[in-house]
């Protein structure tokens, strides 16, 4: 397998991570907050876009170098600390009861440093790049000010964070990227 049909693939994992990450909020309005639907909708889209979040590195990291690598780094691990989290929730007797102590704590610094800081970096040299079209940009901005959102829970991020996987994912595996620089 070449390298381009490696990239299309993870494309597809970032597609599917963001439909996962979508039914969270549907979830979450039907069962409720912290629901096991919804968790596992967010413990399989956060596995799955720690995967697929290398595709969007990949496929911008001529344009983004080493300050780009790092931004994604910080996002896998911010992912990969989400899905600790969750699965930590999932094995709860009751998921609204969330674990305090040293290492939850921890997880949710992991978290908020590496989505919640890298996101609009990752945001802004994407735009740079140049290699996503502009709606793309457009899905990753509205992800962002989705967080400002005032809603009990803010239910409608995980909507927005998926609809903005989604379109990387679909514009990596459709193959439609702005690739002509290269």
């Amino acid at each position: 397998m070449n390298e381009a049909r490696a990239i299309q693939w993870l494309g597809l994992i970032c597609l599917l991570a963001g439909l996962c990450r979508m039914g969270m909020t549907p979830s979450s309005m039907i069962w409720g907050t912290d629901s096991l639907p919804e968790l596992v909708f967010g413990f399989v889209a956060s596995i799955l876009m720690s995967i697929g979040t290398i595709a969007v590195f990949m496929v911008q990291s001529r344009e983004t170098g080493i300050v780009g690598f790092i931004t994604i780094l910080a996002l896998i691990i911010g992912n990969i600390a989400t899905a600790c989290m969750l699965w930590t929730m999932l094995q709860s007797a009751d998921p609204a009861l969330h674990p305090g102590g040293v290492a939850p704590a921890f997880m949710r610094m992991l978290v908020l440093i590496g989505l919640t800081g890298g996101t609009p970096v990752f945001t802004f040299l994407s735009y740079r790049a140049n290699v996503f079209p502009r709606w793309v940009i457009a899905l990753l901005v509205m992800m962002l000010l989705s967080m400002a959102l005032p809603v009990e829970d803010n239910k409608y991020i995980a909507f927005f964070w998926g609809l903005a996987y989604v379109g990387m994912g679909y514009t990596i595996w459709g193959g439609r990227l702005n690739l002509s620089k290269s």
